[in-house]
This record gives C-alpha cells, sequence and structure tokens, in this order.
C-alpha cells in the first residue's frame, strides 16, 4: 500500500465512525429527547471528530488532496469544540458533565492533541490556555473531594504534573516560535536596511521561558516524585532559562555553569 492509500483508508475509517455515531445520536434524540444519555453520545461523536481533525492535520502533505484534507480538519476542529461546549453548557441544566475523571482525561486529550498540532507550526485552533484553565480547575474541584476516581490510579501530584509539563511545553513551543518570529524580523531587517526593534517579540519569548522555569522548579522542588517525562520537559525549560537568566538572577552563579550541572542530570 502507498501511503497515500493508508492515509485515504485511515480517513474512511474515522468517517465511517462519525457518520454511524450521527446515527446513533439522532436516534437517541428521536426516542428520548434531551437527556442525560444524548450528551453521553454526544461527547462520544466529538471524540471521533477531534481524532479525524488530528489525523488530517497531521497527515494531510500526504493526502492525495491536502487543501481539501486541511480544511476537513479544521472543520472537525470546529464541530468538535461546539459539541464539547454544547455538552458543558446542556449538562449542567440536567446533571451531567461526564464522569468527574473522564472529563479531566478528555481536557488532556484536547490539550496535547493541540499541542502536537502547535509543534507542527499550526496557529492555536482552539482556544489552548482556557483548556488550561479549565483543567486546573477540574483538578483544584477533585483535591476536594474525598477518594475522587481520578485519583485512584495516580496520586493528585502526578496528574499535576502532566498538567504543569504540558504547561511547560505550551510555554516551549510559544517561545521557540518568538524566536523564529525574531529571526524572520531579522532577515527582513536585513534586505530592508531597517533597524532590527523586535524587543516586544523577545520580550515575550523571555517571559514565556521564564514562566516555563517557574513551573519547573516548581515541579522539581514540591514533588517527592516526578514522572519521568515530566522531569526531562522540566529539565528543558531550566536548561532555556539558563540562555537568558543572569548572573545575579542564579544568586551569583555564573549560567554556563548552571546550564553544565543540568546537563549532567539528562
Amino acid at each position: 500500500h502507498s501511503r497515500a492509500g493508508v492515509i485515504q483508508k485511515g480517513v474512511n475509517y474515522f468517517t465511517k465512525a462519525i457518520d454511524m455515531g450521527e446515527i446513533a445520536l439522532k436516534k437517541i434524540n428521536d426516542e428520548e429527547g434531551f437527556s442525560v444519555n444524548y450528551l453521553i453520545f454526544m461527547q462520544q461523536l466529538s471524540n471521533r471528530y477531534f481524532n479525524r481533525a488530528l489525523f488530517l492535520l497531521t497527515t494531510c502533505q500526504d493526502h492525495p488532496e491536502p487543501a481539501k484534507a486541511e480544511k476537513l480538519g479544521h472543520t472537525d476542529l470546529t464541530t468538535c469544540r461546539d459539541m464539547d461546549r454544547e455538552v458543558i453548557d446542556n449538562g449542567e441544566q440536567v446533571g451531567f458533565k461526564g464522569a468527574k475523571d473522564v472529563y479531566f482525561e478528555l481536557l488532556m486529550g484536547r490539550i496535547k492533541g493541540l499541542l502536537l498540532l502547535i509543534k507542527m507550526g499550526y496557529q492555536d485552533p482552539w482556544g489552548i490556555e482556557d483548556l488550561f484553565d479549565e483543567a486546573h480547575a477540574e483538578l483544584k474541584s477533585a483535591l476536594s473531594a474525598p477518594h475522587h476516581p481520578l485519583f485512584s490510579d495516580m496520586s493528585p501530584a502526578g496528574h499535576m504534573q502532566r498538567l504543569d509539563s504540558a504547561l511547560i511545553e505550551f510555554h516551549l513551543l510559544r517561545a521557540n516560535q518568538q524566536e523564529d518570529n525574531h529571526n524572520d524580523d531579522n532577515d527582513n531587517d536585513d534586505h530592508d536596511g531597517g533597524d532590527n526593534t523586535t524587543t516586544a517579540a523577545t520580550t515575550t519569548r523571555i517571559d514565556h521561558i521564564k514562566m516555563a522555569s517557574e513551573i519547573a522548579i516548581r515541579m522539581m522542588v514540591e514533588d517527592e516524585f516526578v514522572i519521568g517525562e515530566c522531569a526531562l520537559l522540566a529539565l528543558r525549560a531550566l536548561i532555556e532559562s539558563t540562555l537568558i537568566f543572569t548572573i545575579d538572577e542564579f544568586a551569583g552563579e555564573d549560567p554556563s555553569d548552571v546550564r553544565s550541572k543540568l546537563f549532567q542530570y539528562r
């Protein structure tokens, strides 16, 4: 099978699953009207749209019709976001938001998927920072409930690390994008003979690295155990910080010495 053929086959599977979900949702609506069951099925259908969106947007360059695939991917993301919102808004009226542990995992899944798209160079098509806020609020709410199902397999600190490491990844991605924009501006200035006034972009990049490193420090200092993947991201953020912080900000330590010590932990 050619790569394009495999991709087309994958799209067909996703499309079939979505079509079946749409039929099931309509059937429930006809039989029960607006119910908890209806919202459960809508959330499942929303997940299918999200999965097809990720598949299309990450493979569209090898799709037989790249532009068409990319457009459908963006449409699917919009559909998924609208459905997620409808489940939340209407769920509050009928007392449903999905199982508490499932909703946090849903948000984490959306965040990780969007981070992948941002990493590939797509503009944030959703408003990922809102998802971070929602996930944080959900985790905070869970902490106040004894024996919350979210913590049956992983401790609160573990879930916080997962969320924090995703936030670190987001800030590092944003910092890299600012660096790319800064370099592009410098290239343009070289061609135009203008002055290199890109302070705003540089400041924003520094802010993102500072935020990433602050989260990393909290994780490394406060948590007794750190998940391997989270620790590596935290370490990366701290190494990045040594490239922008001064000796004063490292309490008299030379940033290059700090960087050398951090590299030993990789």
